[in-house]
């Protein structure tokens, strides 16, 4: 849960609270004093200000579902702040995972239930079943998937891990910086230095999938994420850059060793960068020496 304040600041009067998933209203953005240094904006609500890294930005769009489903398959993604996948077209049967705004999934089919609405059939690698209503998932067109600056062959991101900020640039030039949250701060082995599980060096971009499921460690203690946003592989351990939809807190070390980003600049990263990425599949693995 999270507290509303009645002004954009730690010392404000508690006035509410909001739990997981509650949706509210967001009139704008103010800067206040932040809980955090990294961090100073807040959102205004009609009941109080809540502290922006807490909360998740998100918009009710609900689409008019599409008549049919191409036999290859199409990507979209989910525009109301989260819709359930269930085991079947129907949604009495069992809830599989709960999808959140900006989560992106592979399409396979159109169904439709004895109520007349319809449903998608999702596609997940993790060879799960699961099907979501049509009007919660906007469909992402090819044209979306297409290469910025295609005829630049000069190209670097830059990652300043102290300064959890992300450039990227043409020759010299710097076309584009956003905020991000990398892996999480450690101390090394001799208990002073401070290392980062994000691998620093130099890096090729070797894989890019429009979606992923990430998961791994133990059921007490790791993560199952369906659905993560443009994902763009630079080391061989696994660390990318993605789109996140779990926290709004860039600006400072969150993640277990990738680049969190928010899920609109992760796009545009994904189209700006070699390799390319083709509509059908949605995803590309390139040999040594990689992409940009």
């Amino acid at each position: 849960r999270i507290r509303l304040y009645s002004r954009p600041n730690p010392e404000g009067k508690d006035i509410a609270l909001k739990y997981r998933d509650d949706v509210v209203a967001v009139a704008r953005e103010v800067v206040g004093k932040g809980f955090y240094p990294h961090n100073h904006v807040w959102f205004e609500t009609p009941e109080g200000y809540a502290y922006s890294s807490w909360v998740q930005p998100v918009r009710y769009t609900p689409n008019e579902p599409l008549p049919a489903v191409p036999s290859e398959g199409m990507y979209v993604e989910v525009s109301v702040p989260f819709t359930d996948a269930h085991a079947l077209p129907d949604p009495q049967s069992p809830i599989l995972y709960r999808l959140y705004y900006g989560t992106t999934y592979q399409i396979g089919r159109r169904e439709k239930t004895a109520d007349g609405s319809a449903w998608y059939r999702i596609n997940d690698e993790n060879v799960v079943k699961m099907y979501g209503q049509a009007a919660h998932f906007r469909p992402i067109a090819p044209e979306e998937f297409a290469p910025l600056s295609s005829a630049v062959n000069d190209k670097l991101i830059g990652v300043t891990l102290s300064e959890q900020s992300l450039s990227a640039y043409e020759g010299k030039a710097e076309v584009f910086r956003a905020r991000i949250s990398s892996g999480r701060n450690y101390f090394g082995p001799d208990g002073t230095t401070v290392s980062s599980l994000t691998p620093a060096g130099e890096h090729p971009i070797w894989s890019k999938r429009a979606s992923r499921h990430m998961s791994g460690g133990t059921r007490e203690n790791g993560y199952d994420l369906p659905g993560v946003p443009w994902v763009s592989y630079f080391a061989g351990n696994g660390a990318a850059l993605h789109g996140t939809y779990w926290h709004n807190d860039y600006g400072t070390p969150k993640s277990a060793g990738c680049i969190n980003l928010r899920p609109q600049d992760a796009k545009w990263l994904f189209r700006w960068t070699q390799p390319e990425v083709p509509y059908v599949p949605g995803y590309i693995t390139v040999e040594w020496p990689g992409g940009t």
